[in-house]
């Protein structure tokens, strides 16, 4: 391994996925911008892109297929440069799963301190080319900014039968919602910066974060479910917020049936939690979507925990519930678990609640 001299989580003021802009903020400017007609409406061959917006654009090609772009880049969220590489380059390839796509093509987006070794660059790009490869995608180029703080990505392009696209707004009354990755990355990667992660529970979350979803999207196309997202910086309860929007329902949470990672609730106790996590938590209780019912503050932060290179969290018909966790935790994904159901309701309300 390469160590830098400074951890190049020392460079990130806000590690991954966390440093995401707020939910509430991007929000309005979205809709400044769709008030302006600044972004094309699904019609022709975009079959889905920014109104309503979702993981990645869809763009119809040829005979039954579409290609699926999207585009994802992050500050450092460990100080392995090999392991921020596999993890900034799973992250963005994380969108096209969350499509029910598949990975073809994928582009650099890179921005280095001038300062910075040389070989620490390096094994960013191989870390990032390792998971492209596993990925069955190939890197065919891509661009590269000097900047005083470190970023690392991709724009990935897929391809999706359009029979098997998964959208936000895709799932029905009744479903339950299946998460396949525990949540804690965001708190783990809050605590290493200030060093006080165990390196046991950060080599937990560096496997959780470098596991691709390409099983659990898959699994997805097998047993046609059409509603699903990736849950990443806004945390559960964001991208959930996002889901029932979309589909004009709400959802209640089991919270107790929520996958962590072990040690995780102790280090949110300790004060870890991401700052973009608590942005998120506190947009959410002013607005009025989330109820977190008799939850206790650790538990409610948890649920808006910033994930980097979450898992898939999928809407599922509740017959086809117990088999689509079973073949999900076959295929590698062991923590996968009901978490919730939708229900009628405040369209975009997210409640908390007890075990399922």
């Amino acid at each position: 391994m390469t160590v830098p001299a400074r951890p190049l989580t020392s460079y990130s003021p806000g590690g991954g996925c966390a440093c995401k802009m707020p939910q509430s903020l991007l929000g309005d400017v979205m809709a400044d911008l769709r008030a302006d007609g600044a972004f094309a409406g699904p019609g022709g061959a975009l079959r889905v892109g920014l109104d309503p917006a979702d993981d990645a654009a869809v763009f119809d090609g040829p005979a039954d297929g579409s290609l699926v772009a999207t585009c994802d880049f992050l500050t450092p969220v460990v100080d392995d440069p090999y392991d921020w590489g596999r993890i900034a380059a799973t992250n963005a390839l994380s969108d096209v799963y969350a499509m029910g796509g598949r990975p073809l093509l994928a582009l650099n987006l890179l921005a280095w301190p001038s300062e910075l070794d040389r070989a620490l660059l390096t094994e960013v790009l191989r870390g990032g080319a390792r998971a492209v490869t596993d990925a069955g995608a190939v890197i065919a180029g891509g661009h590269s900014i000097v900047d005083p703080a470190p970023k690392y990505g991709l724009s990935v392009v897929g391809q999706v039968q359009r029979d098997a696209i998964l959208l936000k707004g895709g799932g029905r009354p009744g479903d339950v919602l299946v998460l396949t990755k525990p949540l804690g990355v965001g708190v783990v990667t809050t605590a290493l910066k200030h060093g006080s992660a165990d390196p046991t529970l950060v080599g937990d979350a560096v496997r959780t974060m470098t596991r691709l979803n390409a099983d659990a999207a898959e699994v997805a196309r097998d047993f046609g479910l059409r509603g699903g997202t990736d849950v990443t910086g806004f945390g559960l309860v964001g991208h959930l917020h996002e889901m029932t929007a979309a589909a004009g329902l709400a959802a209640r949470v089991h919270a107790d049936a929520v996958p962590v990672l072990t040690g995780v609730p102790e280090l949110v106790e300790r004060g870890f939690g991401p700052d973009g996590s608590r942005r998120t938590l506190a947009n959410a209780l002013a607005s009025g979507w989330f109820d977190p019912g008799g939850l206790d503050p650790t538990r409610q932060l948890l649920l808006c925990d910033a994930q980097t290179s979450g898992g898939l969290l999928l809407a599922v018909p509740r017959e086809h519930a117990d088999q689509v966790v079973a073949r999900l935790r076959e295929r590698g994904d062991p923590r996968s678990a009901v978490i919730g159901e939708l229900i009628d309701g405040e369209p975009g309300a997210v409640a908390a609640g007890g075990t399922r």
